[in-house]
């Protein structure tokens, strides 16, 4: 059964466009990721707040993609971008 994940990013103040505009560039990555079944993203200039939303085929394929992103760098980038961690919520798929 697939695998739900909530991503959360709040950018430092004065980051929140070119943290939109990363998240726009390498989203279409992350949905041609194998097992990547849904990828879709909104943000909220007021709060500076990006929220990502994910359905995988299962957990492994999201930490799969996880693990690449670090590999490339891509998440140090981001985390430059980001007045506190990301926070993470997965959930089960309920149908």
């Amino acid at each position: 059964m697939s695998v739900t994940v909530v991503l959360t990013l709040k950018a430092k103040p004065g980051t929140y466009a070119d943290l939109a505009a990363t998240m726009a560039a390498i989203l279409p990555d992350t949905a041609a990721r194998d097992g990547a079944e849904l990828i879709r993203a909104a943000g909220d200039p007021e709060t500076e707040t990006i929220t990502v939303y994910e359905i995988w085929d299962r957990i492994e394929s999201q930490q799969a993609y996880l693990a690449w992103r670090a590999e490339r760098g891509d998440l140090e980038t981001l985390g430059g971008m980001l007045r506190e961690p990301p926070k993470f919520e997965t959930l089960a798929s309920i149908f």
